[in-house]
């Protein structure tokens, strides 16, 4: 078994393996290198992050990633144009959704598709309304953590290529984008630590596997070793049901019961989940913490325009144009790679600086 360098030592080791690489050869995966090393996936994706800051290796959407100076360019002109795009949509109430939805619109249209957008409730009716199918490429936005087998295997027989946004799957031959959770846990927590923040908690939904807040829960814990001298980590979990309890008192009372008796309590968290910022501002109020003054927080959602004007939450998220203008990349690239196998695209962030998150004035 291979050794196991950590921090800088490891970036050595990659740029030494990678050294000795033809420029345009593709480097192994991230999870391969993980698996080889024994270490986490989101040490490698560190690891990469540095070496591609450095020029030495690149990475393109669904493709992976190469050690520069090769052609892996792809020229947009040989993708095939003029392509039916099948845009379907679980009709649950989602504005971040349909606002999604409207620039993909619009962006295949400027690619020069043809785009035909659905919304449907009943599979049965979806199998009604799509008749024979013979798109060129499916887009599926389930908007929801449940999605169908069925609908899944329906929208693959209307469609020669399937993409769905939003929800990773596994041992099914799609294309997924979705959002870079490691990443957008360690941006959070890099920049409160810039900030002088040396505890940091985690306020995350009590939902489902499916909506990804396991996975944030495992990155944060992971990330303390790596980023914070922190001996263990600090979950507050705040249900996702609805009860006769606002979101703010649940909130409320999740600080408050975590916080109850401890000697050092943290001075900034990261808020993963489906709140509004009024509720997470208001539920620490209630628990005797003002927003920034006491705790910084930082908010893992989508920006939103009073953070983009520096008025609202600190957000590491991606805007609705960003998702579409990617979810365009892949579907141009699949039209002109089509027996390229299915992948899993991880979508970076970005951190937007908004008024809840400052300097930690105790240190």
């Amino acid at each position: 078994m291979a050794d196991r360098p950590k921090g800088s030592d490891f970036i050595d080791t990659l740029r030494s393996e990678f050294a000795v690489l033809p420029a345009g050869s593709r480097v192994p995966t991230i999870r391969d290198v993980a698996a080889r090393y024994s270490i986490s996936q989101f040490s490698v994706q560190r690891a990469f992050e540095a070496l591609k800051e450095e020029g030495i290796i690149q990475s393109f959407v669904g493709r992976g990633s190469f050690i520069a100076g090769g052609d892996q360019s792809n020229d947009s002109d040989s993708a095939s144009k003029d392509a039916r795009v099948l845009i379907v949509s679980h009709s649950t109430p989602s504005s971040r959704g349909t606002e999604i939805t409207s620039h993909l619109q619009a962006a295949l249209l400027a690619s020069g598709h043809k785009p035909i957008w659905v919304s449907y409730t009943d599979v049965g009716d979806l199998h009604d309304l799509l008749g024979k199918g013979g798109f060129d490429v499916c887009v599926l936005q389930p908007r929801r953590s449940i999605l169908p087998v069925e609908a899944l295997a329906l929208l693959k027989s209307k469609a020669r290529h399937m993409i769905v946004e939003g929800r990773q799957l596994e041992l099914l031959d799609v294309d997924v984008i979705v959002r870079n959770r490691a990443k957008s846990v360690a941006m959070a927590l890099l920049h409160l630590r810039e900030l002088g923040h040396e505890r940091i908690g985690l306020v995350t939904e009590r939902l489902d596997a499916a909506a990804g807040y396991g996975e944030i829960e495992n990155l944060y814990a992971q990330s303390l070793a790596s980023l914070l001298d922190q001996p263990e980590p600090l979950i507050l979990r705040v249900s996702g049901e609805p009860t006769k309890a606002t979101v703010a008192e649940e909130i409320n009372a999740s600080v408050t019961e975590e916080l109850k008796g401890r000697a050092t309590s943290p001075s900034a968290f990261v808020v993963s989940g489906r709140f509004a910022a009024s509720d997470i501002r208001e539920g620490f109020a209630m628990s005797g913490l003002d927003i920034p003054r006491d705790v910084s927080v930082v908010h893992l959602r989508a920006h939103e325009t009073a953070s983009i004007q520096g008025d609202g939450m600190t957000t590491v998220g991606r805007s609705a144009v960003h998702v579409a203008n990617g979810i365009v990349d892949i579907v141009n690239w699949r039209l002109a790679n089509p027996t390229e196998p299915a992948g899993l695209i991880l979508d970076d962030p970005t951190l937007v600086k908004g008024d809840s998150s400052s300097v930690n004035e105790a240190n």
